[in-house]
């Protein structure tokens, strides 16, 4: 029992001890200079990524969702499924801002052939009406890469299966609509040597 109660009067010492210190800080006691506490920083932003002529979106916007690569109709040899992907979602990018800006010149940095004219005409229709579209933005799902011959254009070969869903707020006169409408769309593309880039030629039903 002794033992243990001189561990209990050193504790109790100690404590005590340290009251006088603590009492000190509490009071200001002594000529410590304050502390000086750093004020925080932003975060660093990724810079945005040009897609076209006066279009930058956020680097994580040009993110390729999941895809996979069809193995009953496989890509010719030395296509990459990746840079199809990736092209694809720059093109569809591209098309958004052109159409939320009522500018079809933005169109040939993304879309040609039939694809092309018909988002042109949908740009068209949209001033017809009076129709402003405020923001136009697709989620996808999946991808799936592969060759597929377009019915309409047999020499486009490289078609990718695209499922997700397209987000579009637009105002006519005073009236604002938004409506969000799931799809699934096979597109097919064509390498255009200028841009270095697939390009949406076509588009349909899957």
């Amino acid at each position: 029992m002794g033992a243990v109660g001189s561990v209990r009067t050193i504790t109790l010492a100690r404590r005590l001890a340290l009251v006088p210190l603590a009492a000190c800080l509490a009071a200001g006691c002594g000529a410590a200079p304050p502390v000086a506490i750093p004020s925080a920083s932003p975060s660093p932003t990724a810079s945005p990524t040009t897609i076209a002529p006066g279009v930058e979106v956020p680097a994580s916007d040009v993110k390729v969702p999941p895809y996979s690569v069809s193995t009953t109709h496989p890509l010719p040899a030395g296509v990459s499924a990746a840079t199809v992907a990736r092209d694809v979602v720059i093109d569809n990018l591209i098309e958004n801002v052109a159409i939320e800006r009522g500018d079809a010149a933005l169109l040939t940095y993304a879309d040609c052939g039939n694809w092309l004219a018909a988002v042109a005409q949908e740009i068209q229709s949209d001033k017809g009406h009076g129709t402003h579209v405020v923001s136009v933005s697709d989620t996808v799902a999946a991808m799936d890469v592969g060759t597929k011959a377009d019915p309409a254009a047999p020499s486009l070969t490289i078609a990718i299966v695209i499922t997700g869903t397209e987000t579009e707020l637009s105002t006519t006169g005073s009236q604002q609509t938004k409506k969000s409408t799931p799809f699934a769309v096979i597109r097919w593309v064509l390498w255009d040597a200028g841009l270095g880039r697939y390009l949406t030629c076509d588009t349909g039903s899957s």
